[in-house]
């Protein structure tokens, strides 16, 4: 059974959709493609356009970022209850 063509624009949204780190079946939905159909548009893509994954210091480093900003926004939540109280 022959496949159905993928419309050059849906490719194109497909790969734009993975790099923005949506997960691959959120897109299939999207999109109404198979899942494997995704997994295949992205490989074709080549492996030096592929996002590179993220190393364990660059990974440690956001989360501690995240950890600060969370703890600012504890800190204005106190601070905006207070003025109310």
């Amino acid at each position: 059974m022959a496949r159905k063509k993928i419309d050059e624009k849906i490719r194109q949204k497909v790969i734009e959709a993975q790099a923005s780190g949506l997960p691959m079946r959120k897109i299939a939905k999207e999109f109404g493609v198979g899942l494997s159909s995704v997994h295949r548009i992205i490989k074709e893509k080549g492996p030096e356009k592929v996002q590179k994954k993220m190393g364990k210091a660059e990974r440690l480093k956001k989360i501690e970022d995240i950890e600060r900003r969370i703890a600012d926004l504890e800190k204005k939540i106190l601070g905006l209850e207070a003025k109310k109280g």
